[in-house]
């Protein structure tokens, strides 16, 4: 009888605990789980004037990642503004990082104004090619050829001769968009390059225009054992590689071809391929 009390106390603090401590604390989480999915059910998603912004204003961290999702939304033409204001801001936040020294913020930049397909920003990304970095390099060159915008031409030929296989190859990726006839004897160069990337894509930006010089370059790209005795190239470059090359070898209007692309219809192991073989073999 004497615990009795003692239980009966025991069970009020119990109740206590529970109704002015444990209740309120789950209500509470239970408050903010719901606030957090009315907040990311009701956010907007970021406009590429945001991560502009970021890049302007943000910190080191912030100013690259910023630059990298302009680089993503651009690429979709209902996300680019049009409007002059938005041009010269990207425009002035490319020059103000030329002393940044992360160039991925320049780099970036370079391929967003590449992606929205604006010839406004055609001067900016030539200026770019005289003084900076490789990386940017490469990048305003990637975004000159998405430009499509001859006047890049001259100067995509004066990288030709650059020391880094990288930014000869960008070039010549450019000039086969850009597809100007000024650019084919610099190209018919590039087939002696000693970088194979370099000399593969002149081979394919020469066939763009028509212009069988590369052909045997274009036959070997077609042979999986060819492309076997290059060890850094993966099972998906392959592909990669001969995809191009089968889409392009139409624009030869060459007899050659059409045994290697039958081969490759016939007994090639990806099914993407022996499908695009075949529908380049219609146009003989």
């Amino acid at each position: 009888m004497e615990d009795q009390p003692k239980s009966e106390k025991k069970s009020a603090v119990s109740v206590i605990i529970h109704s002015f401590f444990v209740v309120p604390f789950i209500i509470a989480i239970f408050s903010v789980i719901i606030f957090l999915i009315a907040r990311i059910m009701t956010a907007e998603p970021n406009t590429a004037r945001d991560y502009l912004e970021d890049v302007k204003i943000g910190g080191s961290t912030k100013r690259w990642q910023g630059a990298f999702e302009l680089s993503k939304i651009l690429s979709n033409p209902d996300m680019v503004p049009k409007d002059e204001l938005f041009i010269q801001e990207m425009i002035s936040a490319f020059n103000y990082a030329e002393h940044d020294r992360d160039d991925r913020i320049r780099q970036y930049l370079a391929i967003a104004m590449g992606a929205t397909g604006d010839l406004r920003y055609v001067e900016t990304l030539l200026n770019a090619l005289d003084k900076s970095e490789t990386e940017v390099t490469k990048a305003s060159a990637f975004a000159l050829g998405n430009l499509g915008d001859k006047r890049a031409v001259d100067k995509l030929i004066e990288l030709l001769d650059n020391g880094s296989p990288q930014i000869r190859l960008q070039a010549v990726i450019a000039l086969g968009k850009i597809r100007d006839p000024n650019s084919i004897s610099e190209l018919k160069k590039m087939l002696l390059d000693l970088e194979p990337n370099v000399k593969w894509d002149a081979a394919i930006a020469l066939a763009k225009q028509r212009d069988a010089s590369g052909k045997r370059i274009l036959l070997d790209l077609l042979d999986r054992k060819y492309l076997d005795s290059f060890p850094n190239i993966d099972k998906i470059e392959q592909v990669q590689v001969l995809m191009v090359v089968i889409n392009i070898v139409p624009f030869l209007d060459d007899s050659d071809f059409k045994e290697p692309l039958a081969q490759l219809k016939n007994s090639d192991s990806n099914l993407k391929v022996r499908e695009a073989a075949r529908k380049a073999l219609l146009n003989f």
